[in-house]
């Protein structure tokens, strides 16, 4: 359960604040969200913004979680972050376009890092993209916010956080979202 940095995660999400494009915008919180899951033990980065030619998708992050020993071990082996570093929340479009990409890969976990949540609640906007993905091909969408990354200071607090969403998309079909922690 290795500890988070408070001062890494800040300077990450001022990095995220401050770059003057949305390009930079996107490479600052892949590398925030490349902290998040490398402290992991036995979580390791396999790619990062992966061309894929025939559908001009770009994998953000792709990890590999060993779930023998790892305390991700109730996700899948492979880890698909998507990155969204909007001003505003990230739009039913964009789920859409995540959820297509972890389809094309045969995924069926995907987390999306969306520092300002997501439009919509319940079953409207791109919580219905969650929702759908889930009912439709058994994808879990397992959203992290700003208010989220910035609460947890473990990573086992951040493995029970994701256990969370997962139970709460599962049983509840529903889009977890906890701005604190404690």
């Amino acid at each position: 359960m290795p500890d988070f940095s408070r001062i890494d995660i800040a300077q990450l999400l001022d990095a995220v604040d401050g770059a003057p494009t949305n390009d930079a915008k996107g490479a600052a919180l892949e590398a925030l969200g490349r902290y998040l899951f490398e402290t992991f033990e036995e979580v390791e980065c396999r790619g990062q913004n992966i061309l894929e030619g025939p559908r001009a998708q770009e994998l953000d992050l792709v990890f590999w979680n060993d779930q023998r020993t790892s305390e991700l071990y109730f996700l899948e082996a492979l880890l698909i972050v998507e990155c969204k570093a909007t001003g505003s929340r990230v739009s039913s479009r964009d789920v859409g376009w995540f959820v297509r990409k972890l389809q094309d890969h045969g995924a069926h976990v995907g987390i999306l890092i969306a520092l300002n949540g997501i439009t919509g609640d319940g079953d409207t906007a791109a919580h219905s993209e969650v929702l759908s993905a889930l009912l439709r091909d058994k994808i879990r969408i397992l959203l992290l916010t700003r208010g989220e990354i910035v609460s947890c200071e473990t990573t086992s607090e951040l493995a029970d956080l994701l256990k969370e969403k997962v139970l709460k998309l599962t049983l509840e079909k529903a889009v977890h979202v906890r701005e604190e922690l404690h």
